[in-house]
């Protein structure tokens, strides 16, 4: 598909990181397909020792979501010798007769916008302006700056943390890039009329959106988004890669808030104390 209407530029800057490590490795490559429009979600295992790959799967789901997702989606699994074989084939004939290696494919002279990461998500809804204006004429005094922590495998860098363990399979399970929490200190979470422990709030943000937010832990100290917590991920990172300060699979570090302009997100009270603002503009 990407051949023909185009990447965001955190695609291909992604895209061609891992065709760029898999080529370093003697590993893989990628391709795109030049030749038409194609979105085909198959997926072959292979061992070393087998002729044909030992397994397949073919659906409407991504790889990375079939473990961690809110949406339906439906795959088939193949273990089938002459199945496997037609899809392997099929793969060797896209790769040979309709696509390029992007390290060799001319790099787009422009890229598409960015999608809003929030969009169309069922935990959240979009806040119209006069809807925002109308809380935000409600706003009192006091606002509370939260710290935005670069630790190597924490808060912002989730990603890079062990992952967790799935108690039926007792596999690890990498967490999500989106995954984020926020730890408060707790001359802030122990504030006069900071949100209490273990309540749950709605935010709306500078940007239109609104979603519920959970204050959790010890003395309050987890400030992350109800449900899944790629919500609020989604939203603090996703403004990062907008801005061109933050690459998909890249820490959060100093110098990318630096680059910012903010090593903070406020949250700031208004006279419903269910209902903040989280502002988070350059």
């Amino acid at each position: 598909m990407h051949g023909r209407e185009g990447f965001t530029q955190a695609q291909y800057e992604a895209a061609i990181d891992l065709a760029t490590f898999l080529k370093d490795k003697g590993i893989g490559s990628v391709h795109v397909s030049t030749a038409f429009k194609f979105h085909g979600k198959t997926y072959l295992f292979s061992k070393a020792e087998k002729p044909i790959p030992v397994s397949g799967m073919m659906g409407s789901s991504n790889l990375g979501n079939i473990l961690d997702s809110r949406q339906w989606e439906v795959d088939a699994l193949f273990k089938e010798e002459n199945i496997l074989s037609e899809l392997n084939t099929l793969h060797e004939e896209l790769i040979k007769k309709a696509s390029k290696d992007i390290l060799n494919w001319p790099k787009p002279e422009s890229f598409i916008e960015t999608p809003d990461l929030l969009k169309d998500r069922i935990d959240v809804d979009k806040a119209d302006e006069e809807e925002y204006r109308k809380i935000e004429s409600t706003l009192t005094d006091r606002v509370f700056d939260l710290p935005l922590k670069t630790e190597a495998k924490s808060n912002l860098n989730a990603y890079f943390g062990k992952g967790r363990l799935a108690t039926k399979t007792g596999a690890i399970r990498p967490r999500h890039w989106y995954e984020v929490e926020l730890i408060v200190p707790i001359e802030i979470t122990q504030a006069d009329g900071y949100p209490e422990q273990d309540s749950i709030i709605r935010v709306y943000t500078d940007d239109g959106w609104q979603f519920n937010c959970k204050i959790q832990g010890d003395y309050g100290k987890n400030f992350r988004s109800e449900g899944d917590l790629r919500t609020l991920g989604r939203w603090i990172k996703g403004r990062l890669e907008r801005a061109g300060c933050l690459k998909v699979g890249q820490p959060v570090t100093p110098e990318v808030l630096q680059k910012y302009g903010r090593t903070t997100i406020s949250l700031k009270e208004t006279a419903d104390p269910k209902v903040w603002l989280l502002d988070f503009s350059r």
